[in-house]
């Protein structure tokens, strides 16, 4: 599965870029984040609920921040697992400024195993595109919402 979308926000490309690498704070978007493990500058774990047609419960999330090649992108790796199911996701957003604010234009990959695999590709392709989109919203949400300057 493959999504790709953008956000505009009301912040310079520094501190967006320095938000998306800072795991604390990225980690804080993950929509229906149960508990929070921040294991290095780069790494957590996150314990998301899952829910998608009959299959519910809980999956754990090792995620991985990287810099892009340049100061204009960052990546984000998460590796899944549980319910019976593999989950691997590789996103990176690319970091424009654009009159005082940024777009960020992301893409992301993702490819599920086992149960959760069962599920219709439909249901399961869209519950997958609004948890990505429910991220980066977070994500623009969290920054407009600290003072200028702070971000970072």
């Amino acid at each position: 599965m493959r999504f790709e979308g953008s956000e505009s926000i009301r912040r310079r490309r520094e501190e967006v870029r320095a938000f998306l690498l800072a795991p604390e704070r990225v980690g804080r978007c993950l929509p229906d984040l149960q508990e929070l493990e921040v294991a290095d500058e780069a790494h957590f774990t996150a314990h998301v609920r899952v829910g998608v047609g009959p299959v519910r419960g809980r999956l754990r999330l090792d995620v991985a921040l990287e810099p892009g090649e340049d100061d204009a992108e960052a990546r984000i790796s998460i590796q899944g697992s549980g319910l019976g199911s593999g989950l691997t996701v590789r996103s990176s957003a690319r970091l424009t400024p654009v009159d005082g604010q940024t777009e960020v234009a992301w893409q992301a990959e993702a490819s599920v195993s086992g149960t959760l695999a069962t599920v219709g590709g439909r249901l399961l392709e869209g519950q997958a595109r609004k948890v990505v989109e429910q991220m980066f919203g977070a994500i623009r949400r969290e920054l407009e919402a600290e003072p200028a300057g702070e971000a970072g």
